[in-house]
């Protein structure tokens, strides 16, 4: 076997295998998934120091004209059905008066956000260079 043709299959197989890993969701962001637990499960508000929430700020900035350093916490407004499950969340921010900002995103954007992932393209690039080496080393020896 070639070099080009074993540079090929290795690389199709490393395509494969980061995809697999990717809809298994190993690669999921970890912080991210912290925001969206927290926006099902938690009773209380979350600190704007720890890691998931300045993750959430990146992209879920506040609102425009509030003072970063005025606020402190994320809270949510939870809407359930009425026989138990969430129908719907926002989520704002709270200042150190206790008053919240409007809302910055909802359970739906939240949701889509968390299972949000960069590497599935990044597996089918490595797939199709792994097919063109293949193809180049079907061309080279044809």
């Amino acid at each position: 076997m070639s070099i080009l043709k074993i540079t090929g299959i290795i690389i199709i197989i490393l395509g494969l295998i980061l995809r697999f890993l990717d809809l298994k969701g190993y690669l999921k962001n970890k912080e991210r998934i912290a925001i969206l637990n927290w926006a099902l499960d938690s009773e209380s508000g979350m600190s704007i120091e720890l890691p998931a929430a300045k993750e959430f700020m990146k992209k879920f900035s506040p609102p425009q004209g509030e003072d970063i350093n005025n606020l402190t916490h994320l809270t949510k407004s939870v809407m359930n059905y009425e026989i138990g499950g969430i129908l719907n969340a926002s989520v704002n921010y709270m200042r150190k008066d206790n008053s919240r900002t409007s809302h910055v995103a909802t359970l739906v954007e939240i949701r889509a956000w968390a299972n949000k992932s960069p590497y599935p393209w990044i597996a089918w690039w490595l797939t199709l260079i792994g097919l063109i080496a293949l193809l180049g080393n079907w061309y080279n020896t044809g």
